[in-house]
């Protein structure tokens, strides 16, 4: 309440899921505050939470650090472009070519490290996805140009297919 009350934006990780130990979201509505929306259909990055507590805007990052890195890069920068009054407040994401087979699980979409590996004869870059896909590690992020994200529906995208890319750098 205090901070909410001091600033425009209160970010948190952790305690936003549903297990026995997260009691964020309780807290925040003790402190006269509103989830906007709670989950989304990602992986990493499920439990993320929007609300307001006041008229401060919430941004409730998952606790695991590649989740909230990843919600962070998704959620984070549009909010803060938002409140900071920029024009243009969506991150530019765009199309590339996967540079390999890729398997999954289907059923959310699935955001994974990537790196720029080449240049298709069409002039479209082309991605390798980072291992490390395990929502605790980081190291990956670091090697990496930016995040791809996976469509929900589908258990296997073929090399040479198009997929959403969201680079970290857009110079």
């Amino acid at each position: 309440q205090t901070a909410a009350a001091q600033v425009d934006l209160v970010i948190t990780t952790g305690g936003v899921s549903v297990g026995d130990e997260d009691h964020l979201k309780g807290a925040v509505q003790a402190a006269g505050g509103e989830a906007v929306f709670a989950g989304v259909a990602i992986k990493p990055g499920k439990p993320v939470t929007l609300g307001r507590i006041g008229n401060a805007v919430w941004l409730g990052l998952p606790g695991n650090p590649g989740s909230a890195f990843v919600t962070w890069s998704i959620f984070g920068e549009v909010v803060l472009n938002a409140l900071s009054g920029r024009q243009e407040t969506i991150p530019k994401r765009r199309h590339v070519l996967l540079g390999q087979d890729l398997f999954r699980k289907a059923g959310r979409c699935e955001v994974r490290a990537a790196s720029i590996v080449g240049i298709d004869g069409y002039g479209r870059d082309v991605i390798e996805c980072k291992s490390g896909r395990n929502s605790g590690q980081v190291s990956h992020y670091a090697e990496a140009d930016g995040l791809v994200f996976l469509p929900s529906e589908t258990d296997h995208m073929p090399a040479g297919a198009l997929v959403e890319f969201l680079p970290f750098c857009t110079n």
